[in-house]
Order: structure tokens, then C-alpha cells, then sequence
């Protein structure tokens, strides 16, 4: 569906408002490309279905040349029936692009498929795309539920064993409760508890403060013996771990690792050691930031996390070329 004049002409800004980026000069821009294709390139793909096809055939994002896999003769794209169509004529069999792709059998045209996505990697909340795009909130809400489901299933696919840490590399350790808000006094928060690692790189004794690779996940029950089923899923042996003072870590040094503490009723910082889990505690602060309250439950979490990470992992990517190639 079109958008309106005004709209358009307001789209972009509202973009550079929803990935917190102030536009004052060419820095600046450039930086706001890094993130998302600028809108003006890609507003004819979201008013024309078969442009938005179009598009994708000649990035590479869907299937080019397909066989057919009745005859194994070669296929032409129909544009008008968005299908390609077996060349063989006892054949004719039709193959969709968009086969074995997050946009096959899915409902709304494609160029609404691809302004909706652009509008989520933009960040722009469910009610802004409702009504820019003059659909349900429902169905919005439905279609970033399939983009995170799509970010969960390849972070899965590509991060099987793979653990951070290792010999003189420090990893800060901690665990949030990622709740709704609590309106009364004594009412019991809902929520769910997430336990996370971050890697820094320790150089010559010079701790090197800047994150790397993470894991964050949610977890049932916060105890011992969990926490250290994770802990060796997830990070190398003799790693360095970092963490405050709750008993659920007190085992760490006995199943292989190296680990200091803060105590943080006195400081964030310990003045002797310099330990510190600033960095985890950050990206708790962002991680909520970027979760609506009524998301906030143990049903959904897992795709919220699963977000964060990739939209982390890519920061100094264009998240649009980005989640479209991958």
C-alpha cells in the first residue's frame, strides 16, 4: 500500500528518531547508511510488487536461476505471475522465487512484506508502521514475530559450539530479570530471569574494555548446578569470568576457570583489582530499552534476546542488506 505525501517525506527522520542517530552532517548520514538502505532507493520496491521482486532476483536475495525439478529444464520468470515457468512446453511446471525464503506463503504482497521489514530493522514501533502502512496492528505485530522467529532459527544454525572466552581473555557474567513493570507494592512481578556473557580481550594487563562475542539466554531456575551447565556450554575453559558476589557462581573455580568478583554493596568497581561487570550491565540496560513491558515474559523473551544480538553482532553493518543475504 502507498504511503501518503506527508509520510514519506517524514518516513526517513523518523527512521534516524527510532535508531537514536541525529543527522548533522555527512558523518552522520554516512553512519545512518551503515545501519538501514537510505528510504529514497527503496520506495519504489514497497509501491510495486513486481519491482519489489524485481529486487530481489538481481541482489542475489531470492533464487535466480532455478531448474525445474519436474524435467530439469530450465525455468523463465513470468513477471505478471510472479512464478518462474518450465521452458519445456509438455512441462510448464511454476516454481515461486521466493521458494525456501522468510517471504514464501506468506499473505500480504511482497512490497508490503518488504516495507514492513524495513520499518522493523528501522526499529519503528508496531503502531508507527499500523498506521503508515494502513494495516492491522495485529498483522504488524504477526510479521516481526516471523523476522525475529527468522533472526533465532539462523543465530541457532550458525552458533552451534561455538564458545567465547579463553586463555587470557575475561568474560563478565551476570543474570537480569527482565520484568513487566510493577504497578502496586507487594504485587509479584512477571518476568523472566536471563543470564548473559560478554567477552573483552585482556592485552598485556591492560584490561581493553570493548565488547566482542556474547551469549544471552533465559534460565529457569537460577541455581549452581545450572548456572554451570551454561557456563561450560558457553564458555572456554581457563577463561577469566567476572562476577558480583551471588552464590550461584561459587563453583566456577572448581570446573576450570579463573574467577574474580566485585562486591557490589560497596562499589561497581573494586578499587584493588579493578573487576568490575559494567559492560553485562550495560546491555542489560539496552536490552530492556528495546522490549516493550508486555513482551517481557518468558513466552517471548527468547526472540527478543535473539534480536539483540544479532542487531549487536551487526552493528557496523546495513542491517536491511544484512538480514535479506543471510
Amino acid at each position: 500500500m502507498k504511503l501518503l505525501l506527508p509520510q514519506i517525506l517524514l518516513l526517513y527522520e523518523k527512521i534516524e528518531f527510532f535508531l537514536q542517530i541525529k543527522i548533522k552532517n555527512k558523518k552522520d548520514l554516512i553512519k545512518l547508511q551503515m545501519f538501514i538502505e537510505p528510504y529514497k532507493s527503496l520506495k519504489k520496491i514497497f509501491d510495486d510488487e513486481k519491482e519489489a521482486l524485481l529486487y530481489l532476483i538481481s541482489n542475489d536475495y531470492v533464487n535466480k536461476h532455478i531448474k525445474c525439478n519436474k524435467c530439469e529444464h530450465e525455468t523463465k520468470l513470468n513477471l505478471n505471475k510472479k512464478l518462474y515457468v518450465c521452458r519445456y512446453y509438455k512441462c510448464r511446471k511454476a516454481i515461486s522465487p521466493l521458494k525456501g525464503t522468510i517471504f514464501n506463503n506468506l499473505t500480504l504482497p511482497l512490497n508490503t512484506q518488504l516495507h514492513i521489514l524495513y520499518l522493523f530493522l528501522g526499529k519503528a514501533p508496531s503502531s508507527f508502521i499500523a498506521s503508515s502502512l494502513q494495516i492491522s496492528k495485529n498483522t504488524v505485530s504477526s510479521y516481526n514475530k516471523i523476522f525475529r522467529k527468522y533472526l533465532k532459527n539462523k543465530q541457532l544454525l550458525g552458533n552451534r559450539n561455538i564458545k567465547i572466552g579463553g586463555r587470557n581473555k575475561i568474560v563478565e557474567i551476570d543474570e537480569s530479570k527482565i520484568a513487566k513493570r510493577k504497578y502496586n507494592k507487594g504485587h509479584k512481578v512477571e518476568g523472566a530471569w536471563v543470564i548473559g556473557g560478554i567477552e573483552r580481550s585482556m592485552l598485556k594487563n591492560k584490561i581493553k574494555n570493548e565488547n566482542k562475542k556474547m551469549f544471552l539466554l533465559p534460565i529457569e531456575e537460577r541455581n549452581v548446578d545450572n548456572i554451570d551447565l551454561i557456563i561450560k556450554r558457553y564458555v572456554k575453559k581457563g577463561t577469566t569470568i567476572y562476577t558480583d558476589l551471588w552464590k550461584g557462581y561459587n563453583n566456577l573455580k572448581n570446573i576450570g576457570y579463573k574467577h574474580l568478583t566485585v562486591n557490589h554493596s560497596k562499589h561497581f568497581k573494586d578499587p584493588n583489582t579493578g573487576v568490575h561487570t559494567n559492560t553485562i550491565e550495560g546491555t542489560w540496560n539496552g536490552l530492556k530499552q528495546s522490549i516493550i513491558p508486555r513482551n517481557r515474559n518468558k513466552k517471548d523473551i527468547v526472540l527478543y534476546l535473539k534480536e539483540y544480538q544479532w542487531r549487536k553482532k551487526n552493528r557496523e553493518y546495513n542491517v536491511w542488506k544484512k538480514f535479506l543475504k543471510d
